[in-house]
């Protein structure tokens, strides 16, 4: 009976502790993330297939940032207007939107370097074009 009690209460610990730790990270990277971005707030942490994706306020502006499960840094995120682009890729893009309009466009910086991601759309498909250069290649497209 004893070994019942036991067996159950360390159930019940197993599923309430896990219940709790739903999609947060732990300490040692909430300690990593308020070192490295000192003045954030609105913080908001979200698990992501690997990553921890906390999106916050800092400066004004709307960051994301990536950790690994280990707690390091992996990139930061932030929607960029296509006129803040490189000048060779707002002069690439332009060919490209001759049946499309931009519907989402950011900037992503981490140990690959910094590169630009724009999505276009039209009535039929969804395309997403990344570079980390002077030329747009196709990331993902989607049929609608």
């Amino acid at each position: 009976m004893k070994k019942k009690m036991i067996a159950l209460f360390a159930v019940t610990l197993l599923l309430t502790s896990t219940t709790f730790a739903n999609g947060e990270p732990s300490l040692e990277i909430k300690k990593e993330f308020s070192q490295t971005f000192t003045q954030a707030s609105e913080a908001k942490w979200e698990e992501e297939s690997t990553f921890y994706k906390v999106t916050f306020l800092e400066g004004g502006q709307y960051l994301t940032a990536f950790y690994n499960p280990s707690g390091e840094f992996e990139s930061l995120s932030r929607n960029i207007s296509t006129a803040m682009l490189p000048l060779a890729l707002q002069k690439d893009l332009q060919g490209k939107l001759q049946n499309a309009w931009i519907t989402d466009s950011f900037e992503l910086s981490g140990k690959n370097g910094t590169e630009y991601y724009v999505t276009l759309e039209n009535a039929n498909e969804k395309t997403m074009y990344r570079s980390g250069s002077t030329n747009w290649s196709i990331y993902n497209k989607i049929q609608k």
